[in-house]
C-alpha cells in the first residue's frame, strides 16, 4: 500500500464507513482482515479511531468537494452517494 503514513491506506474506507456507504460488518471483516495481515495503521486490537480519524475526515471533505463540484457541472442536485459524502461533512463540522 502506501509508503507514508499507513493510516491513509485506510482512509477512504474508513470514511465510507463513517458517512454510512460501507456497512459496519463489511468494514469489520475488512479492518480484520487487515489487521490479521499486519497492515501497520491500526494496532489489531483496541480503538482503530484515534489513528483513522483525521486521514478519514480529511478524505470526506475531499469527497464531498469532488461530488460538490460533479453534480454542480452537471447541473443537478447531488446524488444518494453524494449527498451522504456532503451530510458526512455537516456532521463532521459539529463535532
Amino acid at each position: 500500500m502506501g509508503l507514508f503514513d499507513p493510516a491513509w491506506d485506510l482512509a477512504r474506507p474508513a470514511a465510507w464507513f463513517a458517512t454510512g456507504l460501507l456497512a459496519p460488518e463489511i468494514w469489520q471483516r475488512f479492518l480484520g482482515a487487515y489487521t490479521t495481515a499486519d497492515g501497520g495503521a491500526v494496532a489489531s486490537d483496541g480503538d482503530p479511531w484515534p489513528q483513522l480519524d483525521v486521514p478519514a475526515r480529511a478524505l470526506t471533505v475531499q469527497t464531498a468537494a469532488l461530488a460538490l463540484a460533479k453534480s454542480a457541472e452537471a447541473g443537478r442536485q447531488p446524488d444518494e452517494v453524494e449527498r451522504a459524502v456532503l451530510d458526512a461533512c455537516t456532521r463532521i463540522g459539529t463535532l
